[in-house]
């Protein structure tokens, strides 16, 4: 599931032709659901939750443990320095092919660039 922040066409269209199974959170009619909201929708639904808004999630992800993943992308005070949307989708397929456990786990995209 893409949470409303991250939900750019363009993001989403790069994330489908890699093959990826992608929910945006307005596709479903939620945009303005508050995060806790979110997050329990993405666990109701069993989908991974991809944001930008870590922070908020990241302590989600802590106070509920044993919920589908969150893969998170921190945003920089400098743009220049953000992740692109194909750095996005380039950093899910290194996180998949890693071999790093998956479920339950909050995963900080940016380490994976």
């Amino acid at each position: 599931m893409v949470d409303e922040d991250s939900q750019a066409r363009t993001q989403l269209n790069i994330l489908r032709a890699e093959g990826h199974d992608v929910l945006a959170i307005g596709e479903i009619g939620k945009n303005g659901t508050p995060d806790p909201e979110v997050f329990e929708l993405a666990q109701t639904l069993d989908r991974v939750l991809l944001t930008h808004n870590a922070e908020d999630f990241n302590q989600l992800h802590l106070e509920h443990p044993g919920h589908p993943e969150v893969m998170a992308v921190y945003r920089d005070a400098n743009p220049l320095k953000n992740m692109t949307y194909a750095d996005i989708a380039r950093a899910i397929v290194r996180l998949e092919r890693s071999g790093m456990p998956v479920g339950s786990e909050f995963h900080v995209l940016n380490h994976w660039r």
